[in-house]
C-alpha cells in the first residue's frame, strides 16, 4: 500500500492500494494489441483507498474502483518531479474521478507541500460522478512524496510482474 503522509504529531494520510489490472477493448479476445479502428486497448488498475487521521479511518473505499494505467504512471512521474524540485505543484484528476489529489509548495522557498485530497463519495456508492465527499488537508515534505511515488511504482511493478514490456 502506498501511503502519503508525514510522520508528525497529528498524522494524516492518504493510502492507495493497487490490487490488480484489467484490459478493456471492444473485443472479448484479451490477447489483442489494438481495438477496431487501430486504437490501443486500455489497461485499468483496480485499487482501494483510505483517508486516515492518526490511528482512525476517516474514509475507506466502499468498493474496488479503477484507474487508467497511464494516469498512475503520470502520477508517479509528477510526484518524482515534485520530490526532485523540478515542479512546484500537481493537480491529479484521473479520467475516472473517484478521488482528487492536489499538492503544492506554498512558496518557492518552502520545504513543505500542502496536500488536499478528496474522495468522490457519490461515485464510490452509485458509480455516478458527484464531485464531493470527505477529504483531508495536510502537509508533507519532498521525502514523503518520493516515498509515496516509490511505493506506487513498486506496487505497479508487482501487479504487472511477468508481463512483457510491450504488452503493457
Amino acid at each position: 500500500m502506498a501511503t502519503l503522509t508525514h510522520d508528525a504529531e497529528y498524522a494524516c494520510a492518504f493510502e492507495l492500494k493497487l490490487l490488480d489490472w484489467e484490459r478493456y477493448s471492444h473485443d472479448e479476445d484479451t490477447d489483442i494489441k489494438t481495438v477496431p479502428l487501430g486504437e490501443a486497448y486500455t489497461l485499468w488498475v483496480k485499487y482501494r483507498m483510505e483517508l486516515r487521521v492518526e490511528d482512525g479511518i476517516l474514509y475507506k473505499s466502499a468498493k474496488e474502483t479503477t484507474l487508467v494505467l497511464e494516469d498512475i504512471k503520470r502520477l508517479i512521474e509528477e510526484f518524482q518531479q515534485l520530490a526532485d524540485g523540478s515542479k512546484d505543484d500537481v493537480a491529479f484528476n484521473p479520467i475516472e474521478p473517484d478521488f482528487g489529489l492536489g499538492i503544492r509548495r506554498p512558496s518557492e522557498s518552502s520545504l513543505i507541500f500542502d496536500v488536499d485530497v478528496w474522495i468522490d463519495f457519490p461515485n464510490q456508492v452509485s458509480c455516478f460522478y458527484g464531485g464531493y465527499g470527505p477529504g483531508l488537508y495536510f502537509w508533507v515534505d519532498a521525502s514523503d512524496i518520493e516515498r509515496f511515488a516509490s511505493q506506487l511504482g513498486a506496487e505497479l511493478h508487482a501487479i504487472f510482474y511477468g508481463m512483457k514490456r510491450e504488452e503493457i
